[in-house]
């Protein structure tokens, strides 16, 4: 529920209401917690979203958490499942694409995911959070904390101060959080930047989510409802700016040459949107009764779209520890919960963050001789049937800390 208290006191606030937090705290709420979500801005109602294009393509590991809180009945009809992931490699001068196709039935399932508009996927978390009875959402702002016995008090801009157990960072890449807790980031900023847009198009998508590598960067063409897809076009700082100034008309055409008339005629359905790309990694994800998760403990390129399911890996394993030592009367912001939280999430997200770091540095090289080996590996990995499921295992249906949210059990 949306609160006008002063003065809370909760087992657990939650700093940053985006779709990492008011997952966290659905989970914590269903398991009997009391929560304080606060974010400075509450979205709007779903029926009145409006859909731009930003979307996130989530898992089925990733759709088994936000199940377990029973939003997906809400998210299904915005959404479309992802069947087959494509790579197409067109950086050769020669212009002669090399193509591979994952299809999810190659590894026994019948989708790897499905591709949700971000809006939409916050305004049903926001609207599932604000019926619960043991959360309530603040509109403010962090700004700091302290340290009591056994306790951490929370100060917000507007002087409402939160008395809880536990604090948690979910409040994205600039986390003041982090900050506040003193833990170190390790930043990396990219000469690129990420276009986001939603297209009409004349063919059908049948399904398959589309990557293109080229130099300078990767472009997503991943399937909504319809005969739509949202694209995700990485391209350097200058080039994206310049693609920014296009008319409509003259970007519509640009993309469909960049896509080898893949789709057929296009057009723009919403306006072009754009950020500048970086990596970060906190160097710890907890200080004393202070967890991070998310972009507050990780950002990485939109590249292979490791984001979000990512950061929904780190909210399950998170209220895992929480509601496991909840249920045995312990204290949740112990050391020991913070400790076992930690140690859970770090192969995961090490490997991730750099995979992801590297795979950006491939695909967006201008050398010919890696554009060459890159594309030599992909005709390697289409022929080697075994080495192929490995590849679609490790990026697609991932195992590495699983747990058993996302394995679609009961918390």
């Amino acid at each position: 529920m949306v609160s006008k208290q002063t003065d809370y006191r909760c087992d657990v606030a939650i700093m940053g209401g985006g779709a990492a937090g008011l997952t966290l705290a659905g989970l914590l709420a269903h398991a009997g917690l009391d929560v304080v979500c606060v974010d400075p801005k509450a979205p709007a109602p779903l029926k009145k979203t409006d859909v731009s294009g930003r979307t996130v393509a989530l898992m089925n590991s990733s759709l088994n958490v936000l199940k377990s809180i029973g939003i997906w009945e809400s998210l299904a009809a915005y959404s479309n499942p992802l069947q087959t992931m494509k790579i197409v490699d067109d950086s050769a001068p020669a212009r002669d694409p090399v193509t591979v196709e994952f299809p999810a039935n190659d590894i026994g399932e019948d989708q790897f995911g499905y591709n949700i508009p971000n809006a939409i996927l916050r305004a049903a978390l926001f609207e599932h959070v604000k019926q619960l009875k043991t959360v309530d959402f603040i509109e403010d702002t962090f700004d700091g904390y302290f340290l009591e016995e056994a306790a951490v008090k929370v100060r917000l801009t507007s002087k409402k101060s939160l008395n809880a157990k536990l604090l948690i960072g979910a409040d994205g890449r600039m986390s003041a959080v982090r900050s506040a807790a003193n833990i170190d980031s390790v930043i990396k900023h990219y000469d690129q930047k990420a276009l986001t847009f939603v297209i009409n198009h004349s063919r059908s998508h049948e399904n398959i989510s589309t990557e293109f590598h080229r130099e300078n960067g990767p472009m997503a063409l991943v399937p909504l409802p319809g005969n739509q897809c949202s694209v995700v076009w990485v391209d350097t700082k200058e080039n994206a700016d310049a693609l920014l100034r296009l008319k409509k008309s003259e970007l519509e055409q640009t993309f469909q040459d960049k896509t080898l008339g893949l789709l057929g005629g296009v057009t723009l359905e919403t306006g072009p949107e754009a950020w500048p790309l970086c990596s970060i990694k906190a160097k710890d994800l907890t200080a004393e009764r202070v967890a991070l998760v998310a972009e507050a403990a990780h950002v990485m390129s939109p590249i292979t779209a490791q984001g979000l399911n990512l950061s929904l890996r780190d909210v399950a394993a998170l209220a895992e520890e929480i509601v496991d030592a909840a249920r045995l009367g312990l204290d949740i912001g112990s050391k020991n919960v913070l400790n076992a939280y930690a140690k859970r999430r770090r192969i995961d997200v090490e490997s991730r963050v750099f995979g992801v770091d590297t795979m950006n540095k491939c695909v967006s090289t201008n050398m010919l001789g890696l554009k060459r080996l890159r594309r030599a590996g992909l005709k390697s990995l289409d022929a080697l049937s075994p080495i192929k499921h490995l590849a679609m295992h490790i990026g697609l249906a991932p195992t590495i800390d699983q747990s058993r949210l996302t394995r679609g059990e009961t918390l």
